[in-house]
């Protein structure tokens, strides 16, 4: 049996790798469709066919624009978008709601994710006024004039509270959903989050599966979890093959967040989800990437 690990390994080779060797034709035709990839906007209109470009066609849906495009077309919620466009300084934030989230497009855990309620930036705990958030975002490193950025809507609690949301993470592999992990998030800093692994039945798990997070209490599930699951195996069989599929609580429900394709790499798995994945991707999708 091939371990998760592996899997992830190889996807990270042949989807993000480096290409083949220059001054070979295929060198460039998959460098000009990388690119093209890269910059090609979907609509949840747009028809299968067009999301299929290639082989590794699921590499598109990493964009954070993309993403809520497919998840939207496979009927889940998405955050309201409040504006898009180039340079996090452009954004209008005097035309803004009181809370929102700035994304960029995309960039990966956390980096460039500002979460903005009642005045305050509640990833790094500082006061974020426009003037300030104005300065702080032109400074940035990764926020640049060139970097594809969303204003989105802030998901608040379900009970109306404005701080950050728990995060429901679903390993899907095609139609089956292996684990839920659920993430309690304070901050981005050492220490600000911690996780616990799930059983679709919401059973913990009894090994931790990743040791990146410091262990969550064990909490009840979630009201809207059968409708996750439905959403998280709805998507998971349009794409094909083993991906997280990434929801917020909220006030509606459960609203889509994102997908990752090589979740931290493959980095701090246990041996037992090494086994658990590697077998349920074996079993689901031997030949998918």
């Amino acid at each position: 049996m091939i371990r998760y690990t592996q899997r992830i390994e190889r996807r990270l080779k042949l989807w993000w790798g480096k290409l083949r060797q220059w001054g070979k034709l295929r060198t460039y035709r998959d460098a000009l469709h990388r690119l093209r990839e890269r910059h090609t906007v979907h609509r949840r209109s747009d028809p299968e066919y067009a999301w299929r470009c290639c082989e590794f066609w699921q590499r598109t849906l990493i964009g954070k624009w993309n993403s809520r495009e497919f998840a939207s077309k496979h009927g889940c919620q998405v955050p309201a978008l409040y504006w898009r466009g180039y340079g996090a300084a452009r954004v209008p934030f005097d035309a803004m709601p009181p809370n929102f989230v700035i994304r960029p497009l995309w960039l990966a855990n956390q980096r460039g994710v500002y979460v903005v309620a009642g005045g305050r930036e509640l990833m790094r705990g500082e006061s974020a006024t426009p003037t300030e958030l104005r300065a702080r975002l032109r400074r940035s490193r990764e926020l640049s004039w060139t970097m594809p950025i969303m204003v989105e809507e802030f998901v608040g609690t379900s009970n109306g509270a404005y701080r950050l949301p728990l995060e429901y993470k679903c390993h899907a592999f095609g139609d089956s959903v292996a684990a839920v992990e659920m993430v309690v998030r304070t901050h981005i800093y050492h220490g600000g989050a911690k996780g616990r692994f799930y059983t679709p039945e919401w059973e913990p798990f009894h090994d931790p599966m990743n040791i990146h997070l410091p262990l969550a209490e064990i909490s009840d599930a979630p009201p809207f979890l059968d409708e996750m699951l439905t959403l998280a195996k709805k998507l998971g069989a349009a794409i094909g093959t083993y991906m997280r599929i990434d929801f917020f609580a909220g006030e509606r429900g459960c609203l889509f967040n994102e997908f990752s394709s090589t979740p931290r790499c493959g980095s701090d798995t246990t041996p037992y989800c090494d086994e658990v994945f590697g077998a349920l991707w074996e079993e689901k999708l031997p030949h998918a990437t």
